[in-house]
């Protein structure tokens, strides 16, 4: 499982990197297209290398709605940073403070959608979570 994470975050880096650097005069929604295009290249390239359960056709797998709301997540996901970074959006914190709002506001889903548990470990990182932001977002 570290291997995969360390995978997410250098591909975070990457992200974030890449969105600060995109062209301030170019279209959004056409940048966007661009980058889902070889996102999807990519997708398509690697698919072979990855197995589903026998039988299960390529519909069956993408027709329903966690795909639909994970595409519309992703929409508002990439909006949002490029956005905020045309706007002056800092690289060293935009994406910690995106990242620890969405965790505290992921903690009454991850417990009554899900039934994680939480403890009072949790409730303090929770605290050490927003103390970080306060302290991000200081003037």
């Amino acid at each position: 499982m570290l291997l995969f994470l360390l995978i997410a975050a250098l591909g975070n880096v990457l992200y974030h990197v890449s969105q600060k650097t995109l062209a301030p005069a170019a279209n959004p929604m056409i940048m966007l297209m661009a980058v889902y295009a070889v996102a999807f290249v990519g997708a398509a390239l690697a698919a072979p290398f990855f197995r589903t359960a026998a039988g299960v056709g390529w519909v069956a797998q993408v027709a329903s709605w966690p795909v639909f709301a994970l595409g519309v997540s992703v929409l508002l996901i990439e909006i949002g940073f490029l956005l905020a970074y045309r706007t002056g959006g800092a690289v060293q914190w935009s994406g910690v403070a995106v990242n620890g709002v969405a965790a505290v506001l992921l903690v009454p889903v991850a417990l009554r959608v899900f039934g994680e548990a939480f403890s009072p470990v949790r409730a303090a990182g929770m605290v050490l979570t927003l103390s970080g932001l306060a302290l991000l977002t200081w003037k």
